[in-house]
C-alpha cells in the first residue's frame, strides 16, 4: 500500500507528520510509532483496539460529566467522545501544533462547545489540571516511548478527581519499569487494584484507579449502561469489555 504524507512540520520539540496508507491517517513524532490514527471512511470506528480499551470508564462511571483527556495527539479520542456522549472534554497536550493537524486531518471540530482544549507542560510544577474531573484518559508519549508523570503532577491530578471518579492510564507492558513506577504512584492516591485491560495481540495494558475497590456489582451496573450506550460507543466497550481481567476476590 503505498504511503502519502499529507503534513510534515517541525514544531520546538521535534518533527510531526500526518501519513495516509490504506485508508487510515496516522500522527506520527518523527518515527514508526502511530500516536493516533483513524479511518475517514469509518469514522464511527475506534482503529486502535487500546482506544476501544479507554472507553470502558465511561461505561463503568455512572453520569461521566467531565472527561480529562492528557495527550491530545490527533483529537481522535476527544472527537469520538463528543460524538457518543453528553460529556464535556477536557483535554491537555504539550504541543499546540497538533491544534491545526486535527482539525485538517483528523475531522475534530475545534470550536465544538463542549471542547476545552489547552496546552501546557502536565509534568510542570506549576501546571493545574482542569477540576473537577469524572474520568481522566491518560495517554501520555513521545516520540522516545512512556512519559513519566513526577510525584507531585500525580497528587495534583488525583486531586484534581471528583469524589466517584476514575482514571485510566494507557500502558506499554514491554516498559515493565514504567509500569511498576506508574502503578506505584496512582496506587499511592487510589485503591492500588486497578481495574486492568490487556489489549489482545498487543503490548498496551489499560489500567483503571478509582478510591474505592472495584467490586462485582460495579461491572454489572457498567454492563447495563452499555446496554444503553449509542452503538459506536456500545461496540468500542463491548469488544473492550471481553478484555477485562477478573477481580481480585475472583482470581485463582
Amino acid at each position: 500500500m503505498k504511503l502519502r504524507v499529507l503534513e510534515r512540520l517541525v514544531d520546538e520539540h521535534g518533527p510531526i507528520e500526518v501519513i495516509e496508507q490504506g485508508g487510515e491517517v496516522a500522527l506520527h513524532f518523527g518515527n514508526h510509532t502511530s500516536q493516533s490514527a483513524w479511518r475517514p471512511a469509518e469514522p464511527e470506528q475506534l482503529c486502535f483496539a487500546y482506544y476501544r480499551a479507554m472507553m470502558l470508564p465511561v461505561a463503568l462511571h455512572p453520569d461521566p460529566a467531565r472527561i480529562g483527556v492528557l495527550g491530545f495527539g490527533g483529537g481522535v479520542l476527544a472527537k469520538f467522545l463528543l460524538e457518543h456522549t453528553e460529556s464535556s472534554i477536557h483535554a491537555v497536550d504539550l504541543r499546540p501544533a497538533l491544534a491545526p493537524l486535527a482539525s485538517r486531518h483528523f475531522g475534530l471540530a475545534l470550536d465544538q462547545p463542549r471542547l476545552a482544549l489547552s496546552f501546557a507542560d502536565v509534568s510542570a510544577p506549576d501546571w493545574q489540571p482542569p477540576a473537577p474531573l469524572d474520568v481522566v484518559l491518560i495517554d501520555l508519549f513521545d516520540q522516545d516511548g512512556m512519559i513519566r508523570l513526577p510525584d507531585r503532577a500525580v497528587e495534583r491530578l488525583a486531586e484534581a478527581v471528583a469524589p466517584g471518579g476514575m482514571v485510566c492510564l494507557n500502558l506499554w507492558r514491554n516498559h515493565m519499569p514504567a509500569v511498576i513506577e506508574a502503578h506505584r504512584q496512582f496506587s499511592s492516591h487510589f485503591h492500588r487494584d486497578a481495574l486492568v485491560a490487556h489489549v489482545p495481540d498487543r503490548l498496551n495494558t489499560v489500567m483503571t484507579y478509582r478510591r474505592e475497590a472495584w467490586q462485582p456489582a460495579d461491572l454489572e451496573a457498567g454492563a447495563k449502561r452499555l446496554t444503553a450506550a449509542p452503538a459506536p460507543l456500545r461496540r468500542a466497550q463491548g469488544q473492550a469489555w471481553q478484555w477485562l481481567q477478573p477481580l481480585r476476590g475472583q482470581r485463582r
